[in-house]
């Protein structure tokens, strides 16, 4: 397929796709006899890959390392397989933080009639109290 088509595939843009491929991030794209770029589907599962990596938070230049060893073959299969390993303890850290923070945030919502309601009738009272009071002098 052509590049506009593995754009609409992978809803990444066509200069997005250009520039991952000229940075090493996705292999070299096979190109027909005339210089066009032909995606097929090993170019666009590696895309994904790139993509799923990325939008974990890996960077740049992570991805393009595992994805450079990648192309180099099975002689590299140990320094990939670290490599994964180092990025799952990574995010299994930042899943960690995020459901700690979730935790915080789902108790605030479950208690915050509790603990804001009688705070803000507290203060409604007191305004309401002071109020009364100045009407008087």
């Amino acid at each position: 397929m052509v590049i506009k088509e593995a754009a609409k595939v992978t809803g990444i843009s066509i200069d997005n796709l250009r520039y991952y491929e000229r940075i090493g991030l996705i292999p070299k794209v096979r190109r027909t006899e005339s210089g066009i770029r032909d995606y097929d589907k090993m170019s666009i599962n590696w895309i994904e890959f790139a993509m799923r990596f990325k939008k974990a938070g890996v960077s740049l230049n992570d991805i393009r390392e595992y994805i450079q060893l990648g192309i180099q073959g099975e002689s590299t299969k140990e320094v990939r397989r670290e490599i994964l390993i180092e990025t799952k303890a990574s995010l299994d850290k930042k899943m960690q933080d995020i459901q700690e923070t979730l935790d915080v945030i789902n108790y605030k919502i479950d208690t915050y009639e509790q603990k804001c309601e009688p705070v803000t009738n507290e203060l409604i009272a007191a305004w309401k109290a002071n109020r009364k009071k100045q009407e008087m002098l």
